[in-house]
C-alpha cells in the first residue's frame, strides 16, 4: 500500500497526514487532545503501542519495556544503535500503521534528557525508513510541562551518491577500476 493515496480528498484532513508533513513525531500537552488522537488512529487501523514513562526510571527499564511491549527480539536493548535496528521489524498494520504513545514522557526527560532526545531519534529515523516500504510509524509524546522542548530530529546527512562511494570504497581498498 503507498502510505497515502494521491487523489484521495481527505488526505489533508488525516491525523496521520497532517502530522507527518513535519515528521514523525508529535508533542502533546492536553490529556484530552491526546486521547482525541489515540482514538482517531485506532479508528484507522493503527497498532497502538503505549508506554507510562513514569516507570522508566533506568535506561535498563526503558529497554526493558521497549523489548516487551514492541515484541522484539531478546537481544535488542542496552543501547538506542540496537533498538533501531530492531525498531524496524515491529508489527505494524498495513492498512492503518503504528503509533508509539509515550504517557508523561518529560519524567523520563529530568531523568535522561540526552537517552530521551536519542529516542525521538531513532523513532523519527525508523519511521521514515518505514515509509519507503509503505508503512506508517508515528510517535505521539504527552509532556507534562508546556514549555518542554525538543531539538530537531531525524537530521540526514547529504552523502555521496552510492556509484560513486561504491568506487571510493574499492580505492581505498586498492581496488581500481
Amino acid at each position: 500500500m503507498a502510505s497515502f493515496e494521491r487523489t484521495d480528498p481527505e488526505r489533508p484532513n488525516r491525523l496521520d497526514w497532517q502530522i507527518l508533513l513535519n515528521g514523525a513525531i508529535s508533542l502533546y500537552v492536553s490529556r484530552i487532545a491526546l486521547d482525541e488522537a489515540c482514538k482517531w488512529f485506532q479508528e484507522h487501523e493503527y497498532l497502538m503501542y503505549r508506554f507510562d514513562c513514569t516507570q522508566w526510571t533506568t535506561e535498563e527499564a526503558l529497554y526493558a519495556r521497549m523489548r516487551e511491549t514492541l515484541n522484539l527480539p531478546d537481544y535488542c536493548g542496552g543501547n538506542l544503535d540496537s533498538l533501531s535496528d530492531c525498531l524496524i521489524d515491529i508489527t505494524i498494520s498495513y492498512d492503518g500503521g503504528a503509533i508509539v504513545v509515550f504517557d508523561h514522557f518529560s519524567a523520563f526527560v529530568k531523568r535522561y534528557p540526552q537517552l530521551a532526545q536519542g529516542l525521538l531519534d531513532v523513532i523519527e529515523i525508523n519511521s521514515r525508513r518505514l515509509l519507503l516500504t509503505g508503512y506508517r510509524l508515528i510517535a505521539l509524546v504527552q509532556v507534562d510541562d508546556p514549555k518542554m522542548a525538543f531539538a530537531p530530529v531525524g537530521a540526514c546527512p547529504i552523502l555521496l551518491n552510492p556509484l560513486e562511494y561504491r568506487k571510493k570504497i574499492q580505492g581505498i581498498r586498492g581496488y581500481k577500476k
